[in-house]
């Protein structure tokens, strides 16, 4: 036990808000090693390292439930875009993609194109070995792994669209519980993407199930965003409800203004279901344009069928080509409101709209597309502004909703030439700045809760995400005046300002605005 009074960091004189939606008081806290161990009036006090923080927020570190970690922290553990945040914790393993759970041979071949550019050797022979590798190679914070269905679908079936035999079931799910086994918080779904579309409603309960079994809790991107979201939340809630688990619902919107509005119906079933005695949360970030796959936005669903070559097989036959342009017309998308993102065959392009892109190449808009993904092997992101703003107040002011940025950790200079959602960089100072400073929509220890206390709840996670004695002194130091994101999608690769101070375990992380080098994250594992 430390000696009573003295400590070996103090911050002095702060606002202190608790994490758990409290509103903040003025306050000294005293860190000992990686804990808090007092919280008060601490006059008497002496300390290592005293810092005045008067005039500043001091919160927990905020906890970043929907993100998609692991496909940079191998290559960039400094993670410097979501430090800048004040993110003391990321949560991987989304929407059914679990880096883990990959391993070197050709079935993973999407996957290798994403990680071996930036050097990433994948070596690892199981999900337990891959989070002990983060360990060993130290992230800048902590890491909470979940387990990915798609990914698991993947190992055991390829892309096969068909309900799995009984073998396969029992396959997949022995590879859900070595995943739990090693740590993994909760099971996740993309059912939008495939191979995570090719599942039925019956085979996600029996894997869930298992997750279940653990304690862990079921995370789904739905199978629709758009006209099937009515259907897509009862789905979910119908899985969690059978396989007897809480459920996290992740980036919620309704996507197409034909569908705006509709968060009021859905949420209104998850009041229902909460009512009844389901255990369910949400994610949303604080934007109106969502990034994802062109082929998954902009191809009809048979476009999709059967794995990557299949789709660059219909991509170069004359007459699918045909039936892919009609399909695409018929929709009538707007393509001024598509934005290029990520194309590393096609840099040039980048961040203009589709529309723009389409004149400048010459061709219509569909056919320029077609072309687009051909170039890129199938894989080209799209920021695609399809959301009202409205609906996102909506959920943001939903008292089960969490702030989330389902975003990469990424840095200006390393990655320069890609093209990320500015979420990546602006999804917390953003929420603070725009929703609680600017607008009002949000009290302060009310937006707060949203991004440490709840989720820690979601997580189980008892010492992290509040700031109390024997917490983990992950903290953010932040200027409320000042938060601000600057990334933007011009201009995406832009740190956030107003983070003063972070500790991550104890150990200073950032240190009067700089990044310090530390890299005192560690990967966390379900009890």
């Amino acid at each position: 036990m430390p000696e009573r009074g003295r400590c070996d960091i103090l911050l002095r004189g702060g606002t202190v808000f608790d994490g758990l939606g409290n509103p903040g008081y003025c306050a000294d806290v005293a860190i000992v090693d990686e804990r808090v161990v007092a919280i008060g009036e601490l006059t008497e006090w002496q300390a290592g390292v005293e810092v005045n923080v008067e005039g500043l927020c001091v919160a927990p570190g905020f906890i970043d439930i929907h993100t998609h970690a692991d496909f940079s922290l191998n290559h960039h553990p400094e993670q410097l875009s979501v430090l800048f945040q004040g993110v003391t914790t990321q949560v991987g393993g989304n929407c059914g993609f679990a880096v883990g759970q990959i391993d070197d041979t050709p079935l993973f071949h999407q996957e290798q194109r994403w990680l071996k550019p930036h050097g990433v050797d994948i070596h690892w022979k199981s999900f337990a070995e891959y989070l002990q590798i983060l360990d060993d190679l130290g992230v800048a914070t902590n890491y909470a792994p979940q387990c990915g269905h798609g990914t698991a679908r993947k190992k055991v079936m390829g892309y096969e669209k068909r309900p799995p035999t009984h073998a396969e079931l029992d396959a997949m799910r022995q590879e859900i519980a070595l995943c739990f086994e090693a740590g993994a918080f909760a099971f996740t779904t993309g059912l939008e993407y495939p191979p995570n579309s090719f599942a039925d409603t019956d085979e996600i309960i029996e894997l869930a199930r298992v997750a279940a079994q653990y304690g862990g809790f079921y995370a789904t991107h739905l199978r629709s965003e758009g006209d099937q979201l009515i259907e897509s939340v009862q789905e979910a809630i119908d899985i969690a409800a059978t396989a007897g688990l809480p459920l996290q619902l992740a980036h919620h919107k309704a996507e197409g203004k034909q569908n705006w509005g509709k968060v009021h119906q859905t949420l209104q079933m998850v009041s229902d279901a909460v009512a009844q005695g389901l255990d369910i949360t949400l994610d949303v970030y604080p934007y109106t344009a969502y990034q994802t796959s062109l082929a998954v936005a902009a191809l009809p669903r048979w476009a999709l069928d059967g794995d990557p070559d299949a789709l660059l097989s219909r991509l170069r036959d004359p007459h699918e080509r045909e039936r892919l342009i009609h399909a695409m017309q018929a929709c009538d998308t707007d393509w001024n409101r598509t934005v290029i993102g990520n194309t590393p065959h096609n840099r040039d392009y980048q961040g203009l709209t589709i529309a723009d892109a389409a004149r400048l190449a010459g061709k219509e808009p569909e056919v320029f597309v077609l072309d687009l993904l051909l170039d890129a092997g199938g894989h080209v992101g799209v920021a695609w502004f399809n959301m009202a703003e409205d609906d996102l107040r909506t959920a943001l002011q939903y008292p089960l909703t969490m702030v989330a940025s389902d975003g990469v950790g990424t840095e200006p200079k390393k990655y320069a030439a890609e093209r990320p959602h500015p979420r990546s960089y602006g999804t917390f100072p953003r929420a603070l700045a725009k929703y609680v400073r600017q607008e009002g929509l949000l009290r302060l220890e009310e937006a707060i809760f949203k991004m440490t206390g709840l989720p820690a709840a979601r997580l189980h996670l008892t010492d992290r995400g509040v700031l109390q004695a024997g917490a983990y002194a992950d903290i953010v130091v932040f200027d409320f005046g000042a938060i601000q994101d600057w990334a933007d999608f011009a201009e995406p690769h832009r740190l956030s300002q107003g983070v003063v101070h972070l500790l991550v375990n104890g150990r200073w992380t950032i240190r009067d605005g700089a990044y310090t080098g530390a890299r005192a994250g560690r990967v966390l594992r379900r009890a």
